[in-house]
């Protein structure tokens, strides 16, 4: 590289010994989730901010709140107040007692409620909103069973990457004209599939999940196909017909709308899929694991006021530590996600890892995973929240990558002669590096375009994708009915006239919906940082000012469209506003 920031050390010695003993704070383990890289200790830079803590903290709060007012028990409910007693009084001290607010803070991301010692089975639905008392009841426990909103879930959700466009539908689902027209009287089959109206979510990812048992006994995960077609009158995307398990046959019917509450309980096993899919292969693996590698390969090879670790560093702010949070308790034997899946925590551990096993830099560049699914612009799904807003952003920061980039890279040579550059880019695949997949030439980035591409995806993920899969956990997660973390019998196997009982049999106990709620609450509002609000004069190359200035523009820009598309849109997506997304991955 020719030119460097003005107060980059241009010492090569210097500039390896600082690098060096950054190589010894940020060394990677493969065993903590294998064969996954994972930093094999936090250093203490990189621990939660008291910034992050007071804002997590606040969040505890109101969940001790919020506890103490559902037990019926006295001593725990005394037990809660007195903790939120506690943790207002560090709350109000301050900066000095943060080691202690850290390890009250630190306790609650456990998530280690207390396990009812009997299963609590709900007596009704009332009983799942009974739960929400200091915190409120999300509006889409009024709305969440019509098929409008399922069908919405597919393009506004959690989990909105699962849907994609069919030109046929292979033998495993084999839905019937007379079946089809169930949902779609005046339309057909077969003029669907030829003008491109036809989708389908596939859950065959999780066909060979080993199912759950604990804390209650036997839960259930499945694997479900469900076809949803545009409707041709209306242009909407409505929901046709759900298949339980991959496999056809007499004891695995294909359920339809007319199907009374099979017909919901056929949704919500769609629901209890896409929700285990959603938190391990599209939440923890393709956000928080995949990222981990950019972040240690980052401080290992370059300096750090090297362009690229200037523009990269707080994007990273708060990813290992709450990785470490993750893989420590969250996916740990007996934790929050071995209580709440339905699928065991051996098998969720699998689902992470081949998300970022299979994941390809290159192939997961936003537009291309559009047009991969054939669900980009050109095809007849005109309304996808998601894919919308999440494109703006992605234009925004490709171009503030490009401009930023630019300024210190003029050439092809400059690019290759970058010593640093080139080690991050290698060790970023090297089996005894970051193991990732895609880095263009095995490792050796040559041209500005491959190089904008692959940061563009960093701070993509760190900001807006990770934004888009993880702030849902409170509006659409926490209530339990909505999106059920595990069912508790398996799918029916007949189309016997089901009843409302059935369903409530099939949803969580108590225990796990209070679980479920807390944990949605917590992730799902804690806020830090924003995208594009980077700390004053963290950027000192006054070549910068401009193009960043441009960025924020830009986003500013993004949140007045979307806000206007909110006018007309059948329901809300607030979720990609630029106020919630973070800059980073922090929790």
């Amino acid at each position: 590289m020719t030119a460097f920031l003005p107060n980059q050390d241009p010492n090569p010695a210097r500039r390896n010994k600082a690098l060096n003993k950054s190589r010894k704070s940020y060394s990677f383990n493969y065993n903590y989730v294998s064969p996954l890289a994972i930093v094999d200790r936090v250093p203490i830079q990189d621990e939660f901010s008291y910034g992050w803590i007071l804002k997590v903290a606040e969040r505890v709060a109101n969940s001790l709140a919020n506890k103490a007012e559902i037990t019926e028990d006295a001593a725990h409910r005394d037990l809660h107040l007195s903790r939120h007693r506690h943790l207002s009084s560090l709350m109000e001290m301050g900066r000095i007692c943060m080691n202690d607010l850290k390890a009250v803070v630190t306790d609650a991301i456990r998530f280690e409620s207390r396990v009812a010692s009997e299963e609590e089975r709900p007596q009704s639905l009332e009983d799942y909103a009974d739960i929400f008392h200091t915190f409120g009841l999300p509006p889409i426990a009024g709305n969440y069973e019509t098929d409008s909103h399922f069908a919405w879930s597919r393009i506004a959700g959690p989990n909105p990457v699962v849907l994609e466009n069919v030109r046929q539908i292979d033998d495993r689902f084999p839905v019937t004209d007379a079946e089809f027209q169930i949902a779609c009287p005046h339309d057909s089959l077969e003029r669907a599939l030829d003008e491109g109206r036809v989708f389908i979510a596939d859950y065959q990812l999780l066909e060979n999940a080993e199912l759950g048992d604990y804390p209650h006994g036997s839960k259930y995960c499945y694997a479900p196909l469900a076809l949803f077609v545009i409707d041709e009158k209306t242009s909407q995307l409505l929901p046709v017909a759900i298949q339980c398990d991959q496999t056809p046959g007499s004891d695995n019917p294909i359920f339809t709308p007319d199907d009374g509450w099979n017909w919901l309980i056929a949704k919500t096993i769609v629901e209890v899929a896409d929700g285990n899919m959603h938190e391990a292969f599209t939440h923890l693996g393709r956000t928080h694991f995949f990222m981990e590698p950019f972040v240690v390969t980052t401080f290992r090879q370059l300096a750090q006021k090297h362009p690229l670790a200037i523009l990269l560093t707080p994007h990273f702010q708060g990813t290992l530590a709450i990785n470490e949070a993750a893989w420590k308790h969250l996916i740990a034997n007996k934790g929050a996600v071995d209580k709440l899946f339905g699928c065991s925590i051996t098998s969720a551990r699998g689902v992470a890892v081949k998300a970022v096993q299979s994941a390809n830099i290159v192939d997961l560049e936003l537009p291309k995973t559009f047009t991969s699914r054939g669900v980009d612009f050109s095809s007849t799904l005109k309304t996808y929240p998601y894919r919308d807003d999440a494109l703006l952003y992605w234009g925004a920061i490709e171009s503030w990558v490009r401009s930023y980039l630019q300024i210190y890279y003029t050439s092809e040579a400059e690019i290759l002669g970058d010593v640093e550059l080139q080690n991050w880019s290698r060790e970023l695949s090297a089996q005894d590096g970051g193991r990732l997949n895609g880095i263009p030439h095995g490792g050796k980035i040559s041209t500005l375009d491959e190089l904008t591409g692959i940061v563009t995806l960093i701070i993509y993920t760190c900001s807006v994708q990770h934004a888009a899969v993880n702030f849902p956990q409170y509006d659409l997660m926490s209530y339990t009915p909505n999106i059920p973390l595990a069912a508790y019998t398996p799918a029916p196997t007949s189309k016997r006239q089901a009843t409302e009982a059935d369903y409530l049999n099939m949803l969580p106990p108590m225990d796990m919906a209070e679980l479920q709620m807390e944990l949605g609450y917590l992730l799902g509002t804690t806020h830090y940082t924003q995208l594009g609000q980077y700390e004053r004069h963290h950027f000192r190359d006054h070549r910068v000012s401009q193009h960043l200035a441009e960025f924020q523009h830009a986003v500013s820009a993004i949140g007045g469209k979307i806000h206007n598309r909110n006018e007309t849109r059948l329901e809300s997506y607030e979720t990609l506003a630029p106020s919630g997304i973070p800059q980073s991955i922090n929790i």
